[in-house]
């Protein structure tokens, strides 16, 4: 219509400024008029997919901070010289491998007096029991009050008591890692007073990472134990983790957010404590219709998709149900098998005439 509307604005342009040389002239002006005047129609080349019946991803997303799974503090449990500092930061040590030491001589001059010590309480002992007709290599024999009163009155406990916190003192000048894992924080330096330091350094297992991140208590249905979430660390471009929910903590904070936490596998050891990263929770609602997002615009304040049919595209209103990174979930005006238009679909009409690139 909007063609010949224009030919005919263009045809009386010619009669009223073409003079009056014979109807020839005049037809020969109308053909050309009608020539200049025509344009070829525009068949718009589009991507179409089909409404799919499957099941519905859905996702709810989060920030999330990165903690290794174990974390042991080294503390200095002895207070001397630091004469030796063995490891660096990032190391990877063994549980019981030796980290470094204090000066000891301090502590091995105390457990040689506490000995000294318990070696003396011991003939105490002795002479005690023989005063009560008992002798100490046959203690079986001894009745336990006795060999109670025996032992309280020679000062026999409190010596082991003393021997043993001078053994543990002497033993606790050498530093070892508690745990197998990656040397952090390491404080240390050597020729340094012990006391000048909060601790020795820490131990990170990063074989495995906890995920701590929070859900508005209105998104807790979405979140249950066992459940998969993925992570996309800021720090690491394109990579994606997946891991499990392993607890839900039962309270919901003042900002009424509830705190999940989730186990992540860390073979690479590409994670690290204290990154943070994007959180991804899915649960799949099964037997939906399904379209990708790009299939869906906004017309006259309602969701229109185009309907691929018979080279044209159809105007369709549709209601959603769920939405996730990528697809929708199609609740009315859709049917399974139909391809709806995802490409090139912005400034389409109603029936207007299109194609499909069917070399995708």
């Amino acid at each position: 219509m909007k063609n010949l509307f224009l030919f005919w604005v263009v045809l009386a342009f010619y009669a009223c400024t073409t003079p009056n040389t014979g109807d020839a002239s005049g037809a020969e002006a109308a053909e050309e008029a009608a020539r200049l005047s025509y344009v070829e129609p525009t068949i718009t080349k589009v991507g179409v997919m089909p409404v799919k019946r499957a099941a519905f991803e859905l996702e709810i997303v989060s920030n999330g901070r990165l903690e290794a799974q174990r974390k042991a503090v080294v503390p200095f449990l002895v207070q001397e010289h630091i004469n030796a500092v063995m490891v660096k930061e990032g190391e990877k040590v063994t549980a019981g491998q030796t980290l470094g030491s204090v000066e000891s001589f301090t502590y091995q001059k105390r457990l040689d007096e506490a000995n000294n010590s318990y070696q003396q309480t011991l003939i105490d002992l002795e002479d005690r029991l023989l005063g009560y007709g008992y002798d100490l290599s046959d203690t079986a024999k001894i009745p336990d009050n006795i060999m109670k009163m025996a032992h309280i009155r020679s000062g026999y406990n409190g010596a082991v008591i003393s021997l043993e916190e001078a053994k543990r003192n002497l033993a606790q000048t050498t530093i070892r890692a508690p745990i197998s894992g990656v040397v952090t924080n390491l404080e240390a330096r050597v020729n340094n007073p012990s006391n000048a330091y909060k601790n020795f350094c820490e131990i990170l297992d990063v074989n495995t990472m906890h995920l701590v991140f929070y859900l508005l208590e209105t998104e807790l249905s979405g979140a249950k134990v066992g459940q998969t979430v993925e992570l996309s660390p800021f720090a690491i471009k394109d990579e994606t983790f997946k891991g499990t929910v392993c607890s839900i903590n039962p309270t919901v904070n003042d900002k009424g957010m509830v705190r999940i936490t989730a186990t992540v596998p860390n073979s690479s050891h590409l994670l690290m404590d204290g990154m943070n990263a994007r959180v991804l929770l899915k649960r799949s609602l099964p037997n939906c219709l399904i379209i990708p997002k790009e299939a869906v615009l906004y017309r006259q304040n309602r969701q229109v998709v185009f309907v691929y049919k018979d080279g044209k595209a159809i105007w369709t209103y549709v209601e959603t149900s769920h939405e996730n990174s990528t697809h929708v979930a199609v609740s009315d005006g859709l049917e399974e098998g139909m391809e709806v238009i995802v490409e090139n679909n912005l400034n389409l009409a109603h029936e207007s005439e299109v194609t499909v690139n069917r070399e995708q």
